[in-house]
């Protein structure tokens, strides 16, 4: 099974939470990145678009912006073909104290999309920034592979 990891991240965040991953699975990396990356531009331009023919696992990574999906991701994730036979996993940073406040609809959000490319969502991660726990749950997230 060949793996790839697709995410977008503004701050590093998400993708240094990426980075560990890749390094301890081996797995590829690849980032989504537009023209400007302003949170509130609601139809962003796509500049890099990883390319996902070839994996048969995907693990998409993004940060909550404004309580939902950000909209680079959402549009990359739109954008995808079909998913048929793939396993997708999923997993979010944010900076706000409860899950309440945006983790868990993001990853609602990117369900719901991956699921109507006809993806198969396993794992489902929200990382809280903020949190004295936020190594455990990196780590634990890493073992989980």
């Amino acid at each position: 099974m060949k793996s790839l990891i697709v995410l977008y991240s503004k701050t590093g965040n998400t993708l240094s939470v990426g980075q560990r991953l890749a390094e301890a699975t081996r797995y590829d990396i690849k980032e989504v990145t537009a023209m400007s990356d302003d949170p509130n531009n609601k139809k962003p331009e796509l500049v890099e678009v990883p390319d996902i023919i070839g994996y048969d696992h995907l693990i998409f990574g993004s940060p909550v912006h404004g309580f939902s999906l950000s909209q680079i991701m959402h549009v990359y994730l739109s954008q995808l073909p079909d998913l048929t036979g793939k396993t997708i996993d999923l997993f979010i940073t944010h900076f706000f104290p409860y899950a309440w406040m945006g983790g868990t609809r993001t990853l609602k959000q990117m369900k719901q999309i991956v699921e109507t490319k006809n993806g198969k969502v396993g794992k489902m991660t929200s990382i809280n920034w903020k949190s004295k726990k936020r190594e455990l749950v990196i780590s634990e997230m890493i073992k989980a592979y």
